[in-house]
């Protein structure tokens, strides 16, 4: 039996609360382990530290804002003409207006952090991220485009007329492409990092690069889903609409926690090792190993420099890795 607008609000809510309970004690974590478990004298990780509460804030914003329009739609409005679902109609009500900007910010927040991840972990070469970028350009722009189709458009309509599709549909595929190829970027760089050093080093990048994966394809999986329930048009693609909001703070907590507390390890190993608030480049502070191997013609000898910095720092989530190259490198 298909679901309506009203019964799908009310499993949406139920599902929104269960996995806003999971995240308020995965932000609790996160921000112990940005604050608390860093070693002495290192500063506090202002950057990821600032984008968790954020996260946080705007997943308790949206949550408040869907509790709001439950309570209007069954207890004020349950006698109106249509009843609640009518009230779930109104596109250029307030609360749905409010609800959806907060939406949309909380997105291009969490793809900003996707891309910042990409960029960190390229060594900072822009033309890297160039073409994600223009996505989370375009993510905005159909983000904006929703927000003003919903205040313009027929008291009447339901969400899934032809004027609101195509920007719901683009700003859907946006953010999920965006998140696919920095996903992808960022466990490539991983992998690529670790067959280099893997000849020479005992500790493996492979579960980082696992955890990024896993991490990036939940989130992503759910948007699929999410993509294709409103291009059926169905009633319960707001069951998943509205799991996002809370969806998009754990997975940006997941791989702080689970590396934090040492559930995933470089070596793949539990253990108090240094942790991961973001994967980020930087200058090299463990150990440096300089092999030398051949490349370029006739079997010429050229330096490669690959310096992986795993900080041990017992009381903080960061892994920092360098891969540095010879400006004369043969490729």
């Amino acid at each position: 039996m298909a679901f309506s607008a009203e019964e799908s609000k009310l499993v949406s809510i139920f599902i929104q609360t269960l996995l806003y309970g999971a995240y308020t004690v995965l932000f609790v974590i996160t921000c112990w382990v940005l604050i608390d478990k860093r070693p002495r004298g290192q500063p506090i990780n202002r950057t990821m530290l600032s984008v968790a509460i954020v996260m946080f804030v705007l997943a308790t914003m949206h949550i408040g804002v869907n509790y709001t329009r439950i309570i209007k739609a069954f207890i004020i409005f349950k006698n109106e003409p249509g009843g609640p679902g009518a009230f779930f109609n109104q596109l250029s009500e307030f609360t749905q207006i409010f609800g959806s900007t907060i939406y949309v910010a909380q997105t291009l927040v969490g793809d900003s952090v996707v891309l910042l991840r990409a960029y960190l972990v390229w060594g900072k070469r822009f033309y890297v991220i160039a073409f994600p970028c223009l996505l989370l350009l375009g993510s905005a722009v159909t983000g904006g485009g929703i927000l003003f189709s919903f205040a313009k458009v027929e008291p009447e309509a339901e969400i899934f007329v032809v004027e609101l599709g195509q920007w719901i549909v683009s700003f859907f595929s946006m953010t999920l492409a965006t998140n696919i190829i920095c996903t992808l970027l960022v466990a490539y760089r991983i992998w690529y990092i670790n067959r280099r050093s893997i000849s020479f080093s005992e500790q493996s990048l492979r579960p980082i690069m696992l955890l990024v994966i896993e991490s990036g394809a939940i989130y992503s999986a759910t948007l699929t889903t999410l993509l294709i329930l409103y291009k059926t048009q169905s009633w319960f693609q707001y069951v998943l609409l509205d799991a996002i909001s809370p969806i998009v703070g754990l997975v940006f907590s997941m791989i702080i926690v689970r590396i934090g507390l040492g559930l995933t390890s470089v070596s793949g190993e539990t253990g108090d090792f240094g942790k991961v608030s973001t994967l980020q480049t930087t200058q090299p502070s463990s150990f440096s190993a300089v092999p030398r191997l051949p490349w370029g013609p006739e079997g010429r000898q050229e330096k490669r420099n690959l310096e992986i910095s795993l900080r041990r720092i017992g009381r903080r989530a960061q892994l920092i890795y360098l891969v540095e190259r010879d400006h004369h490198l043969v490729r």
